[in-house]
C-alpha cells in the first residue's frame, strides 16, 4: 500500500493578493496599450495635383493631429485609363473594395468593383464597372508625360525630406 504525504502552503496562486496582482498588471497592460492608439487624424485640405496639360493625375490631402499640432501630407496618385485606341479618357484612383474613375478634370464618372465571386470562371478580370456619362471633358492630344519624383514633390509644394 502506497502512503500519500499533502503539503498546503499557505500561499497560492489562487489566494486574494495574487489575484490582485494579477488583475492589477492585466488592466494596467491595457490602459497602457489602449493609450498608445488614441491619435485622431483630421483633414485640414485637399487640394488636386495637375499636370503640365491641366490633368487631374491625383490629390495631397493635409491631415492634422490636433492635440498635438502635427501635421502629415498625403499624397494619392492616379493611375492613367485609356480605350481601346490608346487615347487617355481618365484616371483611376483606389479605394477599398474597387477604384473610382474620374474624368480628366478630376470629377468622379464612375466605380470599378473588385468582385472576387467570378475570379474563378474569369481570372483576367477586374471587377464590374459602372461609368456615368455625363458632359465629355476636353479631349487629351497626347498621353500623360512620365513624371519624376522631384516633379511631384514641387508640384505638391513639399520641401524634399533630406536624411
Amino acid at each position: 500500500m502506497t502512503d500519500y504525504l499533502y503539503v498546503q502552503f499557505p500561499i497560492s496562486v489562487e489566494s486574494v493578493p495574487m489575484r490582485l496582482v494579477v488583475t492589477t498588471m492585466i488592466l494596467g497592460l491595457a490602459a497602457l496599450a489602449s493609450g498608445c492608439s488614441s491619435v485622431e487624424w483630421k483633414q485640414v485640405s485637399m487640394q488636386p495635383l495637375r499636370n503640365e496639360a491641366g490633368h487631374v493625375i491625383g490629390q495631397k490631402e493635409t491631415l492634422c493631429d490636433c492635440r498635438n499640432g502635427e501635421r502629415i501630407a498625403r499624397l494619392a496618385l492616379f493611375e492613367p485609363r485609356f480605350d481601346e485606341r490608346g487615347v487617355l479618357v481618365g484616371y483611376e484612383e483606389k479605394v477599398r473594395g474597387g477604384v473610382q474613375l474620374r474624368d480628366l478634370n478630376g470629377r468622379r464618372i464612375g466605380t470599378r468593383f473588385v468582385d472576387v465571386r467570378s475570379r474563378a470562371n474569369n481570372p483576367n478580370s477586374k471587377g464590374l464597372t459602372i461609368i456615368v456619362h455625363s458632359a465629355p471633358a476636353a479631349p487629351a492630344t497626347a498621353s500623360a508625360p512620365v513624371t519624376t519624383m522631384d516633379q511631384l514633390v514641387n508640384l505638391a509644394g513639399l520641401a524634399p525630406y533630406i536624411n
